[in-house]
């Protein structure tokens, strides 16, 4: 049984042809394109979430790393390992250099922590719109192509008509067919291609939004701990005093038994 469209397909001239061969290989693309952002997106998505339970669970930000692996490659997990690294090199570099201004210390090592923060948020999410351009390529330049073949198919319908000297509907169908075809095309190809785009483009923006929020409470909990730490080893808590009736009862000598 003939199917109309893929009659009008193998029917059509080479010129539409060639761009609904053109746009079946950018529709192969896009779709591949879209199948892996909804794996990858889906993926980074649902392991952030885990890796932030867990971690809201720890005591301390250098227990990030017992946190599992599988956890700790994702996005998030890879934030809170710099994170941890950061924290670790404070107290080491602190150990190796002769400290005397604590503050003027502390201020340089949280800015450098703010930076590489920063870089490695910067690097994680740059991967995260990979191929996405591409569809907003599609969707701008597939309708153009669909029109362009739209513009041909009649041309040829007008040339037949000036060929034969007769408007009859078999004379112009197969030009308003080819012409059809390729607008068909087009729009197959850039509806698909203009959804995802937005779709990830929302997506992006919301796991980027929560990267983001991440990155700072992580930031402010590293501070948070570490003047905990340097000041609990700078100022050791006093012993607790005995209570003044005690002390006066310690300073009372023993009187010696009297015999009667």
């Amino acid at each position: 049984m003939d199917i109309p469209v893929v009659d009008m397909i193998l029917r059509a001239g080479w010129v539409a042809r060639s761009i609904n061969l053109m746009l079946l290989f950018f529709s192969f693309i896009s779709w591949a394109i879209i199948f892996n952002r909804l794996a990858v997106l889906s993926s980074i998505g649902r392991n952030n979430k885990l890796f932030k339970d867990k971690y809201d669970t720890l005591s301390s930000v250098s227990d990030i790393d017992k946190i599992d692996t599988k956890l700790m490659n994702a996005p998030l997990g890879q934030l809170g390992k710099n994170g941890s690294i950061e924290y670790k090199r404070i107290f080491e570099d602190a150990h190796t250099q002769s400290v005397k201004d604590h503050s003027f210390f502390l201020q340089s090592q949280f800015a450098m922590v703010s930076e590489h923060l920063e870089s490695a948020f910067l690097g994680l999410v740059k991967s995260f719109d990979k191929g996405v351009f591409f569809l907003a390529m599609m969707s701008s330049i597939a309708p153009f192509l669909g029109l362009l073949g739209t513009v041909w198919g009649i041309m040829n319908a007008f040339f037949a008509i000036g060929n034969q000297g007769s408007a009859s509907l078999p004379v112009v169908a197969p030009g308003i067919a080819e012409a059809l075809i390729t607008t068909i095309m087009g729009l197959a190809v850039a509806i698909p291609a203009l959804y995802f785009y937005n779709y990830f483009n929302h997506k992006i923006e919301r796991i980027e939004n929560d990267m983001e929020e991440f990155k700072d409470i992580l930031f402010v909990r590293i501070k948070r701990e570490t003047f905990n730490k340097f000041y609990t080893d700078a100022h050791p808590a006093p012993a607790p005093r005995l209570q003044p009736q005690m002390q006066q009862f310690q300073q009372i000598p023993p009187q010696p038994p009297r015999f009667q």
